[in-house]
């Protein structure tokens, strides 16, 4: 149970950081991902959640990230249409 609460309460602090940072980037960035590090409030950007993870770990090699696309509601859509 507590890690259930602690995971949620980092998925919280990614979800505002990134509300912050996606109104800063370029519209060049729409569709790629980053990795957010909710204690640091650092982020990684690339192409792809490996591309960016690959970033993120170099500086933080012990971290758990929370992923999020650029420009969109969730990072990924399974299910029909």
């Amino acid at each position: 149970m507590r890690i259930d609460i602690f995971m949620k309460m980092k998925i919280t602090e990614a979800n505002s950081i990134f509300e912050k940072i996606s109104k800063k980037l370029p519209p060049k960035y729409k569709g790629k991902i980053v990795a957010i590090d909710a204690d640091s409030g650092n982020y990684f950007i690339g192409d792809s959640e490996l591309d960016a993870y690959k970033m993120a770990i170099k500086k933080y090699p012990n971290k758990q990230f929370v992923f999020k696309r650029i420009g969109f509601d969730s990072t990924h859509f399974v299910g029909a249409f």
